[in-house]
């Protein structure tokens, strides 16, 4: 297989070599010009090849999840951590409203007292099964382990990618 390869190249190389002789035959050999654009064609040429190589493309589908991670990361991140701070500010609330019923009762009884409480812990917690249905992880501060962080948008990338055209046959 080795030698195949090393075959083809020596062809390509050939035939390149002769396409150049056959260009300066038809153009003055000072040209400056001519040179560079050669070059360049010669560059754009190796670059196209390695973009389709198998090599390339491994290369841009690696872009491709990190540039989607970055993406992915910066798009929905600040939606997880404002869904972590509304759930934090109810919940701060919810204490708050414990304590000022607990302070303006003027007699503390066990019957009343837990009653009271069981109705603003139902409301807290209604709340919070309608913040998970909207995608919160239960996160309780905002530096907390987050679904959005980098290796879990770069996992969400690649998961796209894997999933594009699964439908088509």
């Amino acid at each position: 297989m080795f030698f195949f390869r090393f075959g083809r190249k020596q062809r390509r190389d050939e035939l390149l070599h002769e396409q150049q002789r056959r260009s300066a035959a038809q153009h003055p050999t000072g040209s400056i010009h001519f040179e560079r654009m050669e070059r360049c064609k010669n560059c754009c040429k190796s670059f196209t090849t390695l973009i389709f190589s198998r090599v390339g493309l491994c290369l841009l589908v690696v872009a491709y999840a990190f540039g989607g991670g970055v993406v992915f990361q910066f798009l929905e991140a600040s939606s997880e951590e404002a869904s972590i701070n509304k759930v934090q500010q109810h919940l701060n609330l919810t204490v708050e409203k414990l304590f000022e019923r607990s302070i303006n009762a003027p007699f503390l009884y066990e019957q009343n007292w837990t009653s009271m409480a069981k109705i603003i812990l139902e409301e807290y917690q209604k709340n919070i099964v309608r913040q998970t249905k909207r995608g919160y992880q239960g996160e309780r501060l905002a530096d907390d382990t987050k679904q959005w962080n980098f290796p879990g948008a770069i996992l969400y990338a690649i998961t796209v990618i894997t999933t594009i055209g699964k439908n088509f046959h």
